[in-house]
């Protein structure tokens, strides 16, 4: 996992200098992924550590309190993954082309860092969501995911590739799309392999951007969908009503 510390070994020894809330956010991390956000308590995540639920409370008030640190955590890596992936767009491509390549990339990375990180992207929308939910300047620039999606879509805006009155509101579109075959790969309802979330993502920035009213010109070509791109129970399905 990117940025990620290597684990502690849990003994009480190693406990200083903060080591051990971070160690506590690391073993609930494992736990979501063994048991789902609700399968634990604090208290055993502290018995999981080795210490006393007394330690892990001068940390945590409270399970709640573990999950909203464990978002806030997640959403800085993400706004931290998408301003990375914005910043290798090449600089010397056209500005309106430079803006579409950005939110592709900042949409591939969402994409990337929900399939490769699935516990955290639960804790992320999930109840911690409500308690926490972006959180202002928790990427590398001091912004959030929201954030830099909102400075994409402006700088769509300023390069001429998007007219100016189809950008209110645009973020909801544009979030909703991509948070949504997100989920599914999370969910596993949408099972598709690297290449296929790839074109599955372009097929999502191609509709977003036409919609957006950007000139086709600067929008990727429809990718070659294939059947794999369905979920196998709708394939079969369709192979299915195809064989009558």
């Amino acid at each position: 996992m990117e940025g990620v510390k290597e684990p502690l070994t849990p003994t009480r020894a190693s406990y200083h200098h903060g080591d051990l809330r971070r160690t506590l956010l690391e073993t609930a991390l494992r736990l979501i992924g063994e048991r789902g956000p609700e399968g634990f308590s604090l208290r055993e995540a502290a018995r999981e550590v080795s210490v006393s639920p007394a330690a892990a409370y001068r940390h945590f008030a409270d399970k709640p309190a573990l999950l909203a640190a464990l978002a806030a955590d997640g959403h800085g890596r993400l706004a931290s993954e998408m301003e990375r992936a914005a910043a290798r767009v090449s600089p010397s491509a056209p500005a309106p082309a430079r803006a579409v390549l950005a939110l592709a990339a900042i949409g591939q990375a969402y994409v990337d860092f929900a399939v490769r990180n699935p516990s955290f992207f639960r804790v992320m929308f999930g109840p911690a969501m409500r308690s926490e939910g972006f959180i202002p300047g928790c990427g590398v620039a001091g912004r959030d995911a929201y954030q830099v999606l909102g400075d994409t879509l402006d700088q769509l805006v300023a390069s001429g590739a998007v007219p100016a009155d189809r950008r209110p509101g645009a973020e909801v579109a544009v979030w909703s799309s991509v948070h949504g075959l997100a989920t599914l790969l999370v969910d596993g309802a949408l099972p598709l392999s690297p290449r296929q979330r790839g074109t599955a993502l372009r097929v999502v920035a191609r509709h977003v951007l036409l919609a957006l009213g950007c000139e086709e010109a600067l929008v990727p070509p429809a990718p070659e969908m294939g059947r794999g791109i369905h979920p196998p129970h709708h394939a079969a399905g369709v192979d299915a009503r195809r064989k009558r």
